[in-house]
């Protein structure tokens, strides 16, 4: 186990010094953000032009038909607009049309726009289509406008045929990591200026735009987000995403029969983004088309009562969020059981052909593979972790071209495979984060790659992890107590880009005595030193490593976490990764 100190190794006022570091100029602000952090949404180009287009669709009474992004923040910001639109002006008709698959754009809703497009004055496209440059002309040509409100970076050409809301595109809105939710939802508060409508109120959409932010992935450094997500979740109105919290109740608080209070307190970045994003990703990459629009129809009202899915309960009605949640749940457990046979059949095949030979794992998906693309990323990700090197799961088109999803080692040497890759300039694209990607390269470079990608990591070891910490401590340090403390305070405020801070603590010398083994299954360690709590789940290695020697002592990396139970504070550190000292079994 290998560690990197990314930052001074702080003696005091830990969580203060620890967001300096990050780039936080004010980390009292940062902790309870002000509206004055929400920016002018008048920066945002193209809000006026928009604006009136949406005052002559309504004045007309021409119908509108809303293209739903395929993710968290698709959904989300399609949401935002379908309901603002409906509260504007209720007589409007308004539509919306979804994907069959995770394709995100117009491309393959063209064939058929192009034919029922005429019946529709505008099409909005939030989340989504800032390149779709020809296929704005061409709905143009049928008569039909296009509002794009969106917030991916753009090609250098810019679409002549349509409205472009975007804050990559408005140099005087400086915040780059305002997601799709959060343009529509700027794009509604200057509506709520425009119209004055006794209607309207953007704000009360804020919980969508932070869910939109947190699922995909927008920075919480950046104020304006930070105070989006922080006043968004403590305001929850959404009834679908009330209904997902129920389901994930328990996992959220640790508390059986939480209420809906102590469910909102909960409720935070990471929260959100573990027990929440996934169960709607799933959904968007297994489920079927019926699914997926009684998912939409629920985020548009997730009250409604419908015909109920549950065993048993046929004839009766429940909530459409209720529902929801319940097939979303259902959908995460299909894939997980698609993914697992997917990679078992793929792991054969590494072997036969000697695919582990090269430094990127690199599998081509063939025929018999009939996993669906949706599932490419994940797949990549599960090999990523078991064959301990970078991979691309990808498929040869009629082009030539091999398309697909790469997953990184976020524990590794090599902190973005993004950049390596392009570096290699042999891809046409390598469009994504860091260690998550969709990427396309021409069959003919491949041999190529490999040789230059061979030699380039040559001298990294990915069988090592290898984590980034924000804190060493000896297991004896009187501070360790301290720094949990702070950062379990503040445990709300971690998130995208503000990773929940690492500890590396060293020299922990443990006896049986020590040692307390819990849980249903019996996987749970517990190891007491020092009134510090050390915590591992699925700790079957641990304990197998502990009852092996009598006396053994351990090194650790894991995160902070604040146990408050009948009254006492317990400070906690939940292990993420641990080495038994060799050198020092029996101290």
């Amino acid at each position: 186990m290998k560690t990197r100190l990314v930052n001074e190794n702080f003696k005091s006022n830990y969580v203060d010094q620890l967001l300096k570091s990050r780039g936080v100029e004010s980390p009292s602000a940062y902790y309870e953000p002000g509206a004055e952090y929400l920016q002018n949404h008048s920066d945002m180009e193209n809000v006026g032009q928009g604006a009136m287009l949406l005052e002559e669709v309504i004045r007309l009474g021409e119908k509108i038909l809303i293209v739903v992004d395929s993710d968290n923040d698709g959904f989300t910001s399609a949401t935002i607009m379908y309901n603002y639109l409906r509260d504007l002006a209720p007589e409007l008709e308004i539509d919306y049309v979804l994907h069959e698959g995770k394709q995100h754009g117009l491309q393959d809703h063209i064939d058929n726009l192009m034919e029922e497009g005429k019946h529709y004055g505008l099409i909005i496209c939030p989340d989504s289509s800032s390149n779709d440059y020809e296929y704005h002309e061409r709905l143009k040509e049928i008569g039909a406008s296009v509002l794009v409100l969106d917030h991916h970076i753009t090609d250098e050409k810019i679409s002549d045929n349509a409205i472009i809301i975007n804050n990559q595109l408005s140099p005087k809105y400086k915040n780059k990591e305002l997601t799709g939710a959060g343009v529509v939802f700027q794009f509604c508060r200057y509506l709520d200026w425009y119209f004055k409508s006794d209607n309207t109120n953007a704000m009360k959409y804020m919980d969508l735009a932070a869910w939109g932010i947190i699922g995909d992935m927008g920075s919480m450094l950046e104020m304006e987000n930070r105070y989006i997500v922080r006043e968004g979740l403590k305001h929850i109105n959404n009834k679908c995403l009330l209904a997902f919290m129920e389901k994930q109740a328990y996992s959220i608080t640790g508390v059986m029969g939480a209420s809906q209070q102590q469910l909102i307190d909960a409720m935070n970045p990471i929260s959100v983004a573990f027990y929440i994003v996934p169960l709607v990703n799933a959904m968007i990459r297994v489920g079927t088309m019926d699914e997926k629009r009684r998912l939409f129809e629920a985020f548009l009202d997730g009250d409604k009562m419908i015909p109920s899915g549950k065993r048993g309960a046929k004839g009766t009605l429940d909530k459409a969020g209720v529902e929801a949640a319940r097939e979303c749940s259902n959908a995460r457990n299909r894939q997980n059981k698609t993914l697992d046979e997917a990679v078992g059949a793929i792991e054969i095949k590494i072997h036969k052909y000697d695919l582990l030979e090269n430094r990127v794992l690199f599998v081509r998906l063939e025929d018999d593979d009939r996993f669906p693309s949706e599932l490419n990323g994940l797949v990549a990700m599960k090999l990523a972790a078991k064959f301990k090197r970078p991979t691309i799961v990808a498929r040869l088109n009629k082009e030539g071209i091999n398309r697909g999803s790469m997953r990184g080692m976020n524990q590794s040497a090599l902190t973005s495979f993004k950049d390596f890759l392009e570096e290699s300039q042999m891809f046409e694209y390598v469009s994504g984060h860091d260690n998550a990607a969709g990427v396309s390269i021409p069959d003919s470079y491949l041999r190529d790659f490999h040789k230059w990608a061979n030699e380039a990591l040559a001298d990294i070891d990915f069988g090592e992890n290898c984590h980034d910490v924000n804190f060493e401590r000896i297991a004896a340090d009187e501070d360790i107590r301290d720094i949990i403390l702070d950062i379990g305070n503040h445990a709300g405020i971690w998130g995208q880009q503000n990773d929940e801070p690492l500890i590396h603590v060293s020299d922990i010398n443990v006896t049986m005595s020590d040692v307390k083994i819990m849980g249903k299954n019996m996987d749970t360690v517990k190891i007491e030193k020092f009134g510090i709590a050390y915590m591992k789940f699925h700790a079957k290695d641990l304990i197998e490593d502990l009852h092996k020697y009598s006396k053994v002592k351990l090194e650790i990396v894991g995160r902070a976490n604040v146990n408050y139970w009948g009254g006492n504070v317990i400070p906690q550190i939940f292990i993420d990764d641990y080495e038994v000292k060799d050198d020092a079994l029996g101290f």
